[in-house]
């Protein structure tokens, strides 16, 4: 993949010192979001500001926040939650 086609964002949650990540492809506007927060209105805002739609979420670990926010913005997204 070309650098020119990667979206990145870094989303920090100052409460709980977390980060976020989204990843999106400029060709395909598709995206992943990493460890979601319960920032669900952030994080779906800046998610169609730049266009994208949202394929996965995915949580590098299991902490309540984290899946609830996964949760919610698959659900505010309407995006189907696949266990792996």
């Amino acid at each position: 993949m070309n650098t020119s086609t990667l979206i990145f964002r870094q989303l920090f949650e100052a409460t709980s010192c977390t980060y976020t990540y989204i990843i999106g492809c400029t060709a395909t506007r598709k995206a992943v979001i990493i460890d979601v927060l319960e920032t669900v209105e952030r994080d779906a805002k800046l998610i169609k500001q730049l266009y994208l739609e949202l394929e996965l979420g995915v949580n590098t670990h299991v902490h309540a926040d984290h899946i609830t926010g996964t949760a919610a913005l698959a659900k505010d997204m309407y995006v189907h939650i696949r266990k792996m």
